[in-house]
């Protein structure tokens, strides 16, 4: 499917053949790994980034970092009201290492529309628990948006 990708507008052309009449239609799409399946993507607009439509499924979120969201805002609880002292208290009760921990807290620091969006499984496409263990967001919620945006176009 390499090569297959194209920008641009939709567009439709008609040619008169001898045998008759040729339609030709032009639709920009994507073709990318989501979730371990190739998905098309419907191109972004402005104020909309792009999503992935999987013929016959319903729109699910995604288990894997919802559990991971709700994690990091329990243990970011437990840290502002005092009850554990440490990310390394939480990392050793838990049973994982320190920096796991760090990275699933970050997650407690996405704006708000984006984990509403992640929590009606409307996240741009590409966007997995291993996106953001993987890349570090800054904490401007602004900047946030637009450091996934570019991810998702």
């Amino acid at each position: 499917m390499r090569g297959m990708e194209q920008i641009g507008q939709a567009k439709s052309s008609t040619a008169k053949l001898d045998e008759g009449v040729k339609l030709t239609t032009f639709i920009p799409v994507r073709f990318v790994r989501h979730k371990a399946r190739k998905v098309v993507v419907e191109p972004a607009t402005p104020g909309r980034m792009a999503t992935a439509r999987i013929p016959g499924q319903h729109i699910a979120c995604d288990e894997t970092l919802m559990r991971a969201l709700a994690k990091g805002f329990f243990w970011q609880e437990l840290l502002d009201s005092g009850r554990v002292a440490s990310i390394a208290e939480i990392a050793t009760h838990e049973g994982i290492e320190k920096v796991r921990v760090q990275k699933m807290l970050r997650l407690a620091r996405l704006a708000p529309d984006v984990v509403e969006d992640i929590a009606r499984g409307r996240q741009a496409v590409g966007l997995s628990l291993e996106f953001f263990t993987r890349n570090p967001l800054p904490d401007d919620w602004g900047a946030q948006r637009e450091a996934i945006s570019e991810r998702a176009s």
